[in-house]
């Protein structure tokens, strides 16, 4: 995979795109796991704007926070910020 394949690294450069140097103070992960050490779920929710732009599970933190970045990629593209990469 490359690093534009890459959701979280394609999240970035879309915000960066949209909000230029100021992307950081637009966008919010919030990343937590419930249960066992060895059976957690882990929880990735991303808000842009204060906005909940998108959330995801999965069984590891890069996998939950992974998903949850495409889904905000598409969710720009839908909503007609995002380029069409």
């Amino acid at each position: 995979m490359s690093g534009n394949d890459h959701p979280r690294m394609r999240l970035n450069n879309e915000l960066q795109r949209i909000y230029g140097p100021s992307a950081p103070n637009h966008v919010r992960w919030e990343v937590y796991s419930e249960g066992p050490p060895n059976a957690s779920t882990w929880y990735a929710t991303i808000f842009v704007d204060d906005q909940n732009y998108s959330y995801a599970s999965a069984p590891t933190r890069g996998a939950a926070q992974d998903a949850a970045a495409q889904q905000a990629c598409e969710r720009l593209r839908r909503d007609g910020f995002a380029g069409s990469n």
